[in-house]
């Protein structure tokens, strides 16, 4: 249960932001935020909005509401760069969040501070979205309206971020009596008092010398500060419970609601603990920096009447992350039960939320004087297939005339899906489904997405696929509120370790084993085995997730071999240099199989395809839908062998191998997948094209609206004329690039 969390007894300062070692996993390092800025809309500004309602129709002659979207983000870009200069043998893993508190204040000019809000509690989806709605109270909206007036009151939001981590060791074990220790800090704070965290740590330090404490191990060998900060995380939980405010503070358990057993601790063994951290902002400073001016443009005003009619003017708005994929229309709805005598009849209204401000009004008739009490609720309609779904979220009980509907009234749950810039720059970023189909993309102009998630299907998956030579990267999508990716934490980026093993014949020199990382330029490093020296390991710094492994080669003597395939990185990998030269290329139906000089067991081959993918049926995923002058073409293709063909080449290997060789297709990247037709004496041409799978046997789905021509050369390769419909694949490996045609009417056979 420790294991990949922060580490707060290893913190890592030479990396950019607030960096601590992963206990338990040494080549990964957590990052936890340690900015706050303000989010910025799409022109730019920041995402701030201050409504005052005014008018002796509003409790106390004035209210309001304060809209913020803060901006809490990693600095992963400049993070990686530092470990890629300082050559760290780490990757980076942002920190998981349990939540936070965020506490608006106002400073006056007697430098007192007072509250805009009450603190809001802040769930780990909500620090995903970061924006936050506030209601002000009549105090909170005068000083709200000073601000804006005079520009000079100073208001500081402040977001505790609460995290799990694993407590600094120390050489102390207590043992402790849990009732007298928790009545030393009563009497030192008072009963139940709130107490900050350093002075918790400090009245703790001071009582290890009370005979309630029995101490193992030398306090004084260790510095003061050390000493408080460790016991603070390690008996926090026993004493105390956690203070819903922004201060870092804990409130005093009751003496009486403490267990009479003695208490144990052994600050020497690792321990998880909730680890706490402040990020601060002036968010109107910000905002007015951003706008280059006054906060006229963050404000709006609106004049109440006092006469109670019974006429009220409901607002809607949702407070979704933005855009939601597949979302065609969203609406809200309000029902309000009867309310007899003075009426006896449900009131009803609905609106639709348009995009990118999503918020309307409704206006609705209740009895004179009646306070609204409903509820509300958010409906969908969504692409699903080939016709839209309309869902309904759950209803949610409202009071008041503002209606704000969240990630919790969305009919299904969501996920916000972010890439960088770094990462849309170089790759392109899909969510597929399990059955391959194409959910989401996200590029430089669509960095951030909301997946709506259906709970009962199969998981999907992200596939991060490079624009350059490389792997493409499958990750799961699971079911996390938000997954933000970035080159420096996908798998692979970062540093590496593998063994080289093998012994030269007697006799022979010693051998020459030079490495160097996949797709880079560096001079090679090298290091000999020989009789003495049967391994030996090596390790290398990945600076692209999409090129990780490592290519190698053996030097016998004097002649230096080939230059092996890239070799991906893995968990206990071993390089094993063959006793003899690797054995030449064997050809077995046209394909060239090579020894993996990873592994002489293991022979790969170029994938021979493009093929036609064959269904359930044992048919080809291949078929034409005539409709009027247009025809539909729907066709699945594959680039490697089926398993039945590829499982059997292993025993047509001309000679007996030693263990028994396995098969398999080279590790290649594809870059184009068409489907291409010509006219009985024209040119080729592209009907449909895309991409693959990523991953063996690289399959593709593709569709296409077909003009007459077009559908008449298809026909005619279903009848068996060769020459007018063909696949191509285009795909590369480590070496070189390859393009592969195949005509349909020869895959087909016979008809």
């Amino acid at each position: 249960m420790l294991a990949g969390l922060p580490d707060l007894g290893r913190p890592v300062p030479s990396v950019p932001g607030a960096a601590f070692r992963a206990f338990g996993d040494e080549g990964s390092l957590v990052l936890v935020p340690d900015a706050l800025g303000l989010e910025r809309q799409a022109d730019g500004t920041a995402a701030l909005l201050v409504t005052l309602l005014r008018g002796t129709g509003v409790p106390g002659g004035m209210s309001g509401r304060l809209e913020v979207g803060f901006a809490i983000d990693l600095p992963l870009e400049a993070a990686g760069r530092a470990l890629v200069a300082q050559a760290l043998p780490a990757a980076l893993v942002p920190a998981e969040l349990d939540g936070g508190v965020l506490e608006v204040t106002a400073q006056l000019g007697t430098g007192a501070t007072t509250p805009l809000a009450p603190p809001v509690v802040l769930s780990p989806d909500m620090l995903a979205r970061a924006h936050v709605v506030v209601d002000l109270t009549a105090e909170s909206a005068v000083l709200a309206t000073r601000l804006i007036e005079d520009s000079a009151l100073p208001v500081q939001a402040v977001i505790r971020l609460m995290f799990p981590a694993v407590a600094p060791r120390l050489p102390l074990a207590l043992e402790f009596d849990r009732r007298r220790l928790a009545q030393l800090l009563a009497e030192r704070f008072g009963a139940q008092a709130v107490v900050p965290e350093k002075a918790l740590g400090e009245a703790l330090d001071a009582l290890l010398a009370d005979p309630c404490v029995t101490v193992v191990g030398d306090p004084a060998a260790l510095a003061d500060t050390q000493r408080a900060g460790t016991l603070a995380l390690r008996l926090k939980g026993e004493l105390t419970v956690p203070e819903e405010s922004a201060a870092i503070a804990y409130r005093l358990r009751p003496v009486s609601g403490l267990s009479p057993e003695p208490g144990q601790v052994d600050l020497s063994e690792p321990a998880r603990v909730q680890a706490d951290r402040l990020l601060t902002v002036d968010p109107f400073a910000a905002a007015r920096v951003l706008s280059g001016g006054g906060l006229d443009r963050f404000v709006r005003s609106v004049d109440v009447p006092a006469l109670p009619t019974g006429q009220l003017k409901v607002t809607f708005a949702a407070n979704l992350p933005e855009p939601v994929l597949g979302l065609l229309a969203l609406f809200a709805d309000l029902r309000v039960a009867a309310f007899p005598p003075l009426r006896p009849q449900e009131v009803t209204a609905g609106v639709e939320l348009v995009a990118p401000g999503r918020s309307a009004a409704a206006g609705i008739v209740l009895s004179p004087g009646e306070p609204l009490t409903g509820e509300t609720r958010l409906r969908t309609l969504l692409e699903s297939g080939d016709s839209p779904v309309e869902l309904a979220g759950p209803w949610l009980p409202v009071t008041g005339e503002w209606l704000l509907l969240g990630p919790e009234a969305f009919p299904r749950p969501l996920t916000v899906l972010r890439a960088s810039g770094a990462l849309t720059g170089v790759a392109e970023v899909e969510v597929r489904s399990a059955a391959g189909r194409l959910l989401a993309r996200l590029d430089t102009q669509t960095p951030v997405l909301a997946v709506p998630r259906e709970t009962d299907d199969p998981p999907a998956s992200i596939v991060v696929r490079p624009r350059g030579p490389g792997r493409t990267i499958e990750l799961p999508f699971g079911a996390l509120p938000r997954i933000d990716l970035d080159p420096v934490t996908l798998p692979g980026f970062g540093a590496h370790r593998a063994r080289v093993a093998g012994r030269p014949e007697p006799g022979s020199p010693q051998l020459l084993v030079e490495w160097r990382p996949e797709g880079g330029e560096q001079e090679p490093q090298a290091v000999r085995l020989g009789p003495d020296r049967p391994e030996a390991e090596i390790s290398w710094v990945a600076a692209s997730p999409f090129q990780p492994g490592v290519v190698w080669r053996v030097t016998r003597g004097d002649a230096p071999g080939p230059w092996s395939d890239p070799v991906p990185p893995a968990e206990g990998l071993v390089l094993s240099v063959p006793a003899a030269a690797s054995p030449e290329p064997v050809v077995l139906d046209g394909l060239e199989l090579r020894p993996d000089p990873a592994d002489p067991s293991v022979w790969t081959y170029v994938p021979p395809g493009p093929f036609l993918e064959l269904g359930p049926d044992g048919r080809p995923a291949l078929g034409v839908v005539d409709a009027g002058p247009v025809s539909f073409l729907q066709i699945t293709t594959r680039l490697d062998l089926p398993d039945a063909a590829r499982n059997a080449l292993a025993g047509r290997l001309p000679h007996p191998q030693r263990p028994p060789a396995t098969v398999r297709a080279a590790t290649v990247a594809v870059t184009r997948v068409a489907v291409e037709t010509r006219p009985p004496d024209g040119a080729w041409a592209s009907v449909a094209e895309g991409a693959s799978s990523g991953v063996p046997p690289w399959t593709t789905a593709l569709a296409a609206t077909l003009g007459a021509e077009q559908s008449a050369a298809v026909k005619a390769a279903l009848g068996g004329t060769r020459g007018r419909m063909r696949l191509v694949g285009e795909l590369a490996t480590g070496r070189e690039n390859f393009v592969k045609e195949r005509d349909v009417a020869d895959l087909l056979g016979p008809t």
